[in-house]
């Protein structure tokens, strides 16, 4: 069955040296020098993750930092948006208060004007009253003229009385 034999042996042991000694000669530094190459390839690479890693975080907080800086923008826009309507609605309430003012005394000048206007016209309606009556009740014609000094002094005494 299986024997041993100390030649075989001694050859097995001579070649296995002897293809060693080759593989090392010629195999084992390619062999050497590709695993060398992927395992600078591999951290190279780790490096180069790391480095783009860094980079985009980096890249994500000026990136917050510029959204913060534009929402304090905003912020600071809306306020002074507000605060210009504000200054707005209150020039134009101000405006509003002044034109109202303006015609209530332009109102009261016209209100003025036309009982003055209505108050000569009862005066002369008066006049002319008195002196038809006058006329009528003495039967001599008086003069225009005299009449409304004479209903000129009465209506001034009865505005004193009153």
């Amino acid at each position: 069955m299986l024997e041993l034999n100390p030649g075989m042996m001694i050859w097995t042991w001579i070649t296995f040296i002897a293809l060693a000694f080759v593989l090392y000669r010629v195999g084992w530094k390619p062999l050497l020098s590709a695993v060398e190459n992927r395992e600078k390839h591999i951290s190279d690479s780790l490096k180069k993750a790391d480095d783009a890693r860094e980079e985009a975080e980096k890249a994500l907080a000026e990136q917050q930092e510029k959204l913060a800086a534009a929402h304090e923008d905003i912020q600071k826009m809306l306020k002074e948006s507000k605060e210009m309507a504000e200054k707005t609605r209150q020039t134009l309430i101000e405006q509003a208060r002044e034109d109202a003012a303006k015609l209530v005394e332009r109102a009261k000048a016209d209100i003025d004007k036309e009982r003055q206007v209505i108050v000569a016209s009862l005066k002369e309606e008066v006049a002319d009253l008195v002196v038809e009556t006058t006329t009528k009740l003495v039967g001599v014609v008086v003069d225009k003229s005299k009449h409304q000094q004479l209903i000129d002094d009465s209506i001034s005494g009865f505005g004193q009385k009153n």
